[in-house]
């Protein structure tokens, strides 16, 4: 056996949270989105919900629904090491969007 040290790696996310979003629609659809927040000069959490969504809160205050991204990519997301990075050449317009009104 050989011995070694571990080398840490960061963990970009810091808190769970499990939040109620209105998807608009006829009629609105209520569903609950786990967050995660994200150490990430551009994006202050990411998210996803059991319906196949991602949702991402940017540090603007914005929030906006990607249709079609599996949990698996939008947990990918929040563990980049560049959150941003990801975001911007894997999901942005890559996905239908949709910007959620507080």
């Amino acid at each position: 056996m050989v011995e070694g040290s571990q080398s840490q790696v960061k963990m970009m996310v810091t808190k769970n949270d499990s939040i109620p979003v209105r998807l608009p629609g006829r009629p609105p659809q209520d569903v609950f989105v786990n967050f995660r927040i994200v150490e990430s000069s551009n994006v202050r959490r990411v998210g996803w919900d059991v319906f196949g969504n991602m949702y991402v809160t940017y540090l603007t205050g914005n929030t906006y629904v990607y249709f079609g991204v599996s949990r698996q990519r939008a947990v990918a997301a929040a563990y980049a090491p560049s959150v941003g990075q990801f975001i911007n050449r894997r999901i942005k317009g890559r996905f239908p969007a949709l910007k959620l009104v507080a």
